[in-house]
């Protein structure tokens, strides 16, 4: 396998990588996700249940940093795909960010709405 060189003939360092090419989704695809994050906990620690089964799961068994694990690695699962695909087809890797961003906003979106609804009805029903 032959290595890329530098002008002065040396190679780069082990770890060099090229620059990441959905820095700015990436950015906001965290974000959200760790909005979901936050948002469920803050729901169940209200009385709340998790709908997703497989997040159940991960939480029943290991609590928040089992869900926090379990978010992050997702997180980069779908960073690493959009990278890889970006690479050989960049508008197919914007769009598959762009998807993942629209898709973790869904349940953001919904805990908002659940968490504003519960603290004014409480309010109103007294």
């Amino acid at each position: 396998m032959k290595r890329d060189k530098d002008e002065q003939g040396l190679e780069p360092p082990l770890f060099s990588l090229p620059e990441m090419i959905y820095q700015n989704l990436y950015l906001w695809f965290i974000l959200v996700s760790s909005m979901d994050i936050m948002l469920t906990w803050r729901i169940l620690r209200g009385g709340g249940h998790e709908v997703n089964p497989v997040a159940k799961l991960v939480i029943d068994s290991w609590g928040l940093p089992g869900a926090i694990l379990f978010k992050f690695a997702l997180m980069l699962f779908v960073i690493i795909a959009c990278e890889i695909i970006g690479r050989k087809k960049v508008r197919t890797g914007r769009i598959l960010i762009i998807a993942a961003i629209s898709i973790s906003s869904i349940p953001v979106a919904w805990s908002f709405w659940l968490i504003l609804y519960n603290m004014v009805i409480p309010a109103v029903s007294r």
